[in-house]
């Protein structure tokens, strides 16, 4: 990336992505769904994240959802059933989290 790139304004999606991704709770819901290849329960994913309450994983999904991140598939089953898995730029976004989770870990131990 040259200096000029990195000055150049963010563009609205990319704002708005970067806006999603500083939001509370939302790289520990992306780090614990790109734990698990398969798709999740909302259950699940909240016994992932602990201390996060219903309504905050409920809206965090939903901006996930409207990011690009995450996809959310409604079964016809009764009860429904609603799973969530990370799309490819969720994987992607995913894995760079988790190598910044490895340098922080990293940088701790050294301290």
């Amino acid at each position: 990336m040259s200096a000029s790139d990195r000055s150049t304004p963010l563009s609205r999606a990319q704002n708005d992505l970067l806006q999603t991704l500083s939001a509370r709770w939302t790289m520990h819901i992306l780090l614990a769904l790109h734990a698990f290849e398969d798709s999740r329960r909302f259950g699940e994913i909240q016994g992932d994240v602990p201390g996060i309450s219903n309504r905050m994983l409920s809206s965090r999904l939903a901006d996930l959802e409207s990011s690009g991140l995450v996809s959310r598939h409604v079964a016809a089953t009764r009860p429904v059933t609603i799973t969530y898995r990370l799309t490819d730029l969720g994987q992607q976004v995913a894995v760079t989290l988790n190598r910044l989770r490895d340098v922080a870990a990293s940088s701790a131990k050294s301290q």
